[in-house]
């Protein structure tokens, strides 16, 4: 884990460039944050022609149905996009409370409440899209709070930054090794867990349809909701030119059951996923295309057994 390495030099070098970026963005505006993020994206997709075909290939591999200049066009608003979020995200680090609550507007509160109302915990489903930081800390600021189950960064020295800006207004953060144990305990105090259910899972996977392609997909989420009949909750949102989002909560559903632990499970992680294709369908700009979502994929001359 990454709380338990040693720095390096790398690690150090990396922290050093993060607190001055972090204290350069102190000057700027919300907007100009924003700004000066899309603007080095774009730097970047001239600069690193290997994420560049990446998401080319993402793009043209699924099922949107893009001509060329589609492609191309996304590829550099992508990388704009996430220099955007980036730079934004450390904006964030000092904004105060009553300024990120006029940078988001919340529609289907109701929804959260009624799936929180049902006593069992919450699945919170959501994935790379958008400005997925801002979302979870207006939630958080609105009373309804994350444990978002996600990855330590491998710099020992930032993880400590990026947990203190994830957990600023009541939301906590559970390490993916030992998160289904965590996750019960979460769930068993009413808690909404939130899975970012769109990362290549590589062998601990399940494999789902995404974009007309399988994508292996972790299956904690879809085993939980179905083992404890629990709600899932979809929550995305929609980045505006001006930076400020609007937090879209679903309708809570459950997903099918039929006693067949293996089959249930697998059901549900394609329900969800399924969930992330339709938002990001909708606006596939703002989606993490950089990164190898479908580099795991089952064995050649078979399909998954779930299919």
């Amino acid at each position: 884990m990454a709380c338990n390495t040693r720095p390096n030099l790398k690690h150090w070098i990396e922290f050093s460039l993060f607190k001055a970026a972090e204290v350069s963005m102190r000057a700027f505006s919300w907007g100009g944050a924003c700004r000066l993020g899309a603007a080095l994206g774009r730097l970047v997709w001239f600069l690193d022609p290997a994420h560049r075909r990446i998401v080319r290939r993402n793009l043209r591999e699924s099922d949107l149905g893009l001509e060329e200049s589609e492609v191309r066009r996304l590829t550099k608003q992508c990388f704009a996009n996430f220099g955007s979020m980036l730079m934004a995200t450390l904006r964030m680090l000092t904004l105060e409370p009553e300024r990120i609550r006029e940078l988001v507007r919340i529609e289907g509160l109701e929804h959260f409440d009624a799936a929180a109302a049902e006593g069992k915990g919450t699945i919170a489903l959501t994935g790379h899209f958008g400005n997925w930081e801002l979302m979870a800390l207006g939630l958080s600021l609105e009373g309804r709070p994350l444990a978002v189950i996600g990855r330590e960064l491998d710099n020992p020295l930032l993880e400590p930054h990026l947990s203190g800006l994830r957990g600023r207004f009541g939301n906590s953060v559970i390490a993916k090794n030992g998160a289904v144990r965590e996750s019960l305990k979460a769930l068993k105090q009413g808690k909404a867990i939130g899975f970012l259910l769109d990362q290549d899972a590589l062998k601990n996977g399940v494999f789902t349809q995404f974009f007309g392609r399988w994508a292996s997909t972790f299956p904690t989420a879809g085993m939980l909701a179905t083992r404890y009949d629990l709600p899932i909750l979809p929550i995305f949102n929609r980045v505006h030119p001006d930076g400020t989002v609007t937090v879209l909560i679903r309708p809570p559903f459950h997903a099918p059951r039929t006693g067949n632990p293996e089959q249930d499970t697998w059901t549900a992680t394609q329900l969800m996923t399924r969930c992330i294709e339709d938002e990001v369908r909708q606006d596939p700009a703002w989606w993490f295309w950089m990164h190898r979502r479908f580099k795991t994929q089952p064995k050649e001359g078979g399909l998954p057994s779930q299919a």
